[in-house]
């Protein structure tokens, strides 16, 4: 007699080798993992195995509670030694679940899916004995390869969906580019090489694409225009719009610039478009990447990369890239190492673009856990066109340093766009520490990179710009307030001596030519950097000074002044570059003629009053010259424009008006109204 609660059900003789699916279906297994014949039924994700098998472990295994809850425990210590908040249990459990080796859902083609995607709904309700034998039924018309006497059945299924792609194909697609579109090109030697300098200088933070494969495929592109991908020609056009600036000749220079808006224009169209599923590749996540770059460096639209980074970054997370390949399919080893390098250079791009907008990052510590990219790089054979050896040298990787930083610096950027309430002083030092910490690991390995070529000073100029900002970013507010209240006073510390790092990248002649074209974050000198070391190179009027307190003070702030007369000087030269406000270059030169006069003891409201006329007289000229050049390369559709500025002859005199309280007592540029940006 059997006893309560025990089963009766009669045991097997020899273990189930066999998944569960081919099992139920009795069809031959190869016992792989996944087997063949789940791979070819397109349902890879649901095949499992008995949790009792010897020989093999399943691919979905649930964790113990008691493992569960030490890896909650665990992740929860580390965000909180990190400085960063603990996130919902959702976001716990689905890292302690992505510790077994495989994701909570199925693998779809390119895309990820988890439990709430109907497409699982179905490997969820196999073996329900409620839905026999319809469910073999199906198994029989769909999956198998062989559908007995639902032959004819079968055979009209296909057919139907060979209908529906061909209905599918006659719908509009974004395929085709303008046919002529080649003939932008430069020449090809020049193509070439502006993709080397590409290779050797953006890539060494932002790891994008690989380099043999890609300029075997440039190469093709310019041998025959016809049989390369669309995904891969807006890639070369972009990849020419960001090298651009950086080649030696400046015919060159004008040519590419004349034509990356038009570049940009057509890959920002072609991924604008209604997605198409087919589009949800690694190579489109590479073009979406390359064109926010180029927007950045050609001022196209670069205050509202914010946006299309959350873009990019839902297009990545749909495609599984938040979670390490290894949670995934089986894929190449070169297919895991670019996907790491793609993630983490798209949560580089959404950091960078949190400072620039004023918003938080869009996604936080927990929400991935994608392992940050190794040091060695994805190529292993030599590169067409580097015959030479400097050229074939291997160009610096900053990536996997940069990526340690992450977490901090998503933290920083949380306290610096939080809209709903000031962070305390104390987690701001916290955090400035962590961030210190950082910044001395990447000096201590760009120390070590004792080359003089341009190209790896170009790297290194851009990794420091990258990590510095975060430090003048976090602590600018406080710097400002410390000139009133020394209780912030490391902060004015900290916030003058990373302005004056990023000011000092000018002096990087290469990675100048960015920072006088670009936008986004290659703007920061003429924002935080400029107003911290103009507020520092002014005296305070109303401090007690004695003569040889003057003479110690004029030796202090001569440094700063030198440092402030190059902010100037890179104002007026980003007007020569495409800037049209001109408020950022009359201002700053105003401040810099009221800081020289007070240190100096002579008439500050005549010499700002003498400043703003010359400077606005410059401004007008070079906007009469830019019209006047535009008119020339567009043709005469823009002659009106010039016409209707000549017009107007009270441009001077409604300036002068406009400036009459420069005369006032009160009058101080001390801590300029930030409006000026406004019209950024």
């Amino acid at each position: 007699m059997t006893r309560p609660g025990v089963s009766n059900t009669r045991k097997r003789r020899r273990p189930a080798y066999s998944c569960v699916s081919c099992r139920r279906r009795k069809v031959r297994c190869d016992r792989a993992n996944p087997c063949q014949q789940c791979v070819t039924q397109n349902i890879a994700s649901t095949c499992t195995y008995e949790q009792n098998r010897n020989a093999r472990v399943g691919r979905e295994t649930v964790p113990s509670t008691t493992n569960e809850a030490n890896y909650q425990r665990q992740n929860v210590l580390q965000e909180g030694n990190s400085g960063q908040p603990s996130h919902t249990p959702h976001a716990s459990s689905q890292q302690a679940a992505s510790t077994t080796g495989q994701i909570r859902g199925m693998v779809s083609k390119t895309r990820v899916f988890g439990q709430g995607h109907w497409m699982n709904i179905f490997s969820l309700t196999e073996g329900l004995p409620s839905l026999q034998p319809l469910m073999g039924l199906y198994d029989t018309i769909i999956r198998n390869a062989s559908h007995g006497p639902f032959d004819a059945i079968a055979d009209k299924i296909a057919q139907c969906k060979r209908l529906a792609r061909s209905i599918k194909s006659q719908r509009p697609s974004r395929s085709s580019l303008p046919t002529q579109i080649h003939q932008s090109l430069p020449g090809s030697h020049i193509v070439i090489e502006l993709t080397q300098l590409y290779f050797a200088s953006f890539e060494s933070c932002y790891r994008i694409l690989q380099r043999t494969s890609f300029m075997k495929h440039c190469q093709t592109y310019l041998n025959n225009h016809e049989d390369t991908d669309t995904c891969i020609v807006l890639q070369i056009f972009l990849v020419l719009a960001i090298a651009g600036p950086l080649h030696q000749d400046n015919k060159i220079r004008v040519d590419v610039a004349s034509k990356a808006g038009m570049w940009i224009h057509t890959a920002q169209t072609w991924l604008s478009a209604p997605l198409e599923k087919n589009r949800l590749t690694l190579g489109a996540i590479q073009l979406h990447c390359l064109l926010l770059m180029a927007r950045q460096v050609n001022q196209v639209g670069a205050d509202l990369i914010w946006i299309s980074t959350g873009s990019l970054m839902r297009m990545a997370m749909q495609m599984g890239l938040h979670q390490d390949p290894n949670c995934l399919r089986e894929m190449e080893s070169t297919e895991n190492e670019l996907r790491r390098q793609l993630w983490y250079t798209i949560l580089e791009l959404n950091l960078q673009s949190s400072l620039d907008s004023g918003m938080v990052p869009m996604i936080a510590t927990g929400d991935w856990n994608t392992k940050p990219p190794s040091d060695h790089s994805l190529e292993s054979e030599p590169e067409i066109g580097e015959e030479e050896e400097s050229a074939a040298r291997k160009p610096p990787s900053f990536q996997p340093i940069l990526s340690k930083s992450i977490p901090v610096r998503l933290h920083a950027s949380r306290l610096i766009n939080d809209l709903r309430e000031e962070p305390p002083y104390d987690e701001i030092l916290e955090v400035g520490k962590e961030l210190a910490l950082a910044c001395r690991d990447i000096s201590v390995t760009l120390d070590q990179i004792n080359s003089a070529s341009p190209l790896d000073q170009f790297a290194s100029s851009f990794c420091t710009h990258l990590i510095r900002r975060f430090t003048l970013c976090l602590h600018y507010k406080f710097a400002i307030k410390a000139r009133v209240n020394p209780l912030y006073s490391h902060s004015r510390k900290a916030g003058v001596e990373a302005a004056l790092d990023i000011v000092a990248l000018v002096e990087d002649d290469l990675y100048a030519r960015v920072l006088r074209c670009g936008g986004g974050m290659f703007r920061d000198i003429v924002t935080r950097a400029a107003i911290i070391i103009f507020s520092e190179s002014s005296p305070d009027p109303e401090a007690e000074s004695s003569s040889l307190a003057k003479r110690r003070d004029y030796a202090r702030q001569e440094t700063l002044l030198r440092d402030a007369r190059c902010v100037v000087q890179y104002a007026k030269e980003r007007l020569h570059y495409g800037e049209t406000n001109v408020k950022v270059y009359i201002f700053y030169n105003m401040m810099l003629s009221q800081a020289e006069a007070r240190l100096n003891g002579q008439s500050e409201e005549e010499a700002v009053s003498r400043t703003l006329h010359e400077s606005v007289d410059v401004c007008y000229n070079m906007m009469q010259d830019m019209v006047v050049g535009a008119s020339i390369s567009a043709g005469p559709s823009t002659a009106s424009l010039e016409e209707s500025l000549n017009r107007s002859n009270d441009f001077g005199e409604s300036l002068d008006s406009g400036f009459d309280y420069i005369h006032d007592n009160d009058f101080n540029l001390d801590f300029p109204d930030l409006q000026l940006f406004s019209g950024w």
